[in-house]
């Protein structure tokens, strides 16, 4: 966050900062790319944020991009990001509709995209199987669930609490009722934490409570695959992002089951997938 400060030169909550935010997004996928072409093609980003992401794929020759959150805040700020750069692009309007919508109750027509984008979302659904159906209903045939990257919840940093408790795998060695005690005990020592675990002002008794949402699942890499494979996606590809010992792990020879164990989960930092509609 202190980088971020410096970097955008605002701070949290200023319309500069919001900006910046949304920028430091598209410039991101300007960088890295998105890792799929979407000219010519309907996408639908859930999860959209301050739009970003959203704003690159209609820049970069989408027909239609469909950018859904549920927080309205952010939403405003994806707003604001698209009139400035339409208006930095020579005003030219990009074919881009933002719109407040939960994942998994998707308004939309069946099979009206030919992308569904969840970039960084997918741990924080409080049904992520039912965002799976939701996606599926809303793809063309051949259509493509991209999931650039999602963190299993034992993954290094999987329980989203970096701005309080910074120990990975916490939840591997603590249990849940130390943790929240541990984070109650921080926010009297850094009152900013109860700005950005609003939980954390009432009675917790679970990490998935600490947050303004409560928007933190226990999904795994297995259970992922379990999802998809019962909603019909054939899997194209799911790839950790493997710590040291987790590349080692997934190189032993003659040891190939351990790379399909939960042991990659925990040696991990994230994962990305791409779940493929079948061909009717």
């Amino acid at each position: 966050m202190a980088d971020r400060i410096v970097s955008f030169g605002a701070e949290p909550g200023t319309e500069k900062y919001e900006l910046a935010y949304a920028q430091s997004q598209y410039d991101r996928k300007v960088a890295l790319g998105l890792g799929f072409a979407v000219s010519g093609s309907d996408v639908i980003e859930i999860g959209c944020g301050h739009g970003g992401i959203s704003c690159f794929m209609a820049t970069t020759g989408a027909r239609s991009v469909v950018g859904i959150d549920i927080n309205k805040i952010n939403l405003g700020h994806a707003e604001n990001y698209l009139s400035a750069l339409e208006e930095r692009i020579g005003g030219i309007h990009l074919p881009i509709e933002f719109l407040e919508m939960r994942a998994d109750r998707l308004d939309l027509e069946v099979e009206s995209f030919d992308y569904v984008l969840a970039d960084n979302v997918f741990e924080h659904f409080d049904d992520p199987e039912a965002v799976m159906k939701e996606a599926y209903r809303v793809l063309r045939s051949g259509g493509r669930l991209m999931i650039p990257t999602f963190s299993s919840i034992y993954s290094k940093y999987g329980l989203h609490l970096k701005h309080g408790l910074k120990m990975p795998w916490a939840n591997i060695i603590f249990s849940e009722s130390t943790i929240v005690a541990v984070m109650l005990r921080l926010a009297k020592e850094n009152p900013n934490l109860l700005e950005i675990y609003p939980g954390l002002k009432g009675n917790p008794r679970s990490v998935k409570e600490l947050r303004r949402y409560e928007d933190l699942n226990e999904i795994t890499y297995g259970k992922f695959k379990e999802m998809a494979r019962r909603q019909g996606f054939a899997i194209e590809w799911l790839r950790p992002q493997c710590t040291l010992i987790g590349r080692v792990i997934q190189r032993m020879p003659g040891f190939g089951f351990l790379a399909e164990s939960q042991l990659i989960d925990v040696f991990s930092t994230g994962a990305s997938a791409c779940l493929r509609k079948r061909v009717d």
